[in-house]
């Protein structure tokens, strides 16, 4: 062997003597390495549990989306479909108004004067029967007497003479009658 040779033994004992000091401390290191493997593992594992959540989450919320997104379609259709059917229901509404139009211009047409003093005839007889007014009015048209006296008119219409009084002085105030208090005479008033 030569001087240059070292034997495997004196290289161990050589290199163990460099790194007795390091070698002394290696437990320690270990024991760090093993406290920083397992911090790594449980932060590992607490990131997988929270990315297992937030994946829970996601598909929670997606599903919801897509249910909302059909409903909403659903909803957009439905409301189509009503459109349609509005649209269809006021074309025929259309054709309904247009065909009373014209019936009601052909009835306009085929009604007579006749028609109509018949119906203003009931209306008066009728319905405005209650009011002094109103037979006054028709007295005073309907006869070819000109003139009548208020006893006259309290005795045909069968209302008190107070009534009569009230009704001509509206009357009179109004400009549809001539009423002299003096003769107690009452006429139409002449418009021109």
């Amino acid at each position: 062997m030569s001087v240059e040779e070292k034997s495997p033994l004196e290289e161990f004992v050589n290199l163990y003597v460099k790194i007795k000091d390091d070698f002394g401390r290696l437990p320690e290191i270990l024991t760090k390495l093993s406290n920083f493997s397992d911090d790594i593992v449980r932060e590992n594992r607490e990131l997988k549990d929270k990315l297992k959540d937030v994946d829970g989450k996601f598909q929670t919320l997606q599903k919801e989306y897509e249910s909302k997104d059909s409903k909403i379609s659903d909803v957009e259709k439905e409301a189509a479909i009503y459109k349609k059917k509005l649209e269809k229901v006021e074309e025929q509404m259309s054709g309904l108004r247009d065909m009373y139009e014209d019936m009601a211009q052909e009835r306009s047409k085929d009604m007579e004067i006749q028609d109509l003093l018949a119906i203003y005839t009931v209306l008066f007889e009728k319905v405005f029967a209650a009011d002094p007014h109103t037979k006054i009015l028709l007295l005073l048209q309907g006869i070819d007497k000109e003139i009548w006296t208020r006893d006259e008119l309290v005795k045909t219409t069968g209302f008190t003479p107070a009534a009569i009084l009230k009704a001509l002085h509206d009357l009179r105030n109004n400009g549809i009658v001539d009423l002299d208090e003096a003769a107690l005479e009452v006429k139409l008033a002449v418009t021109e």
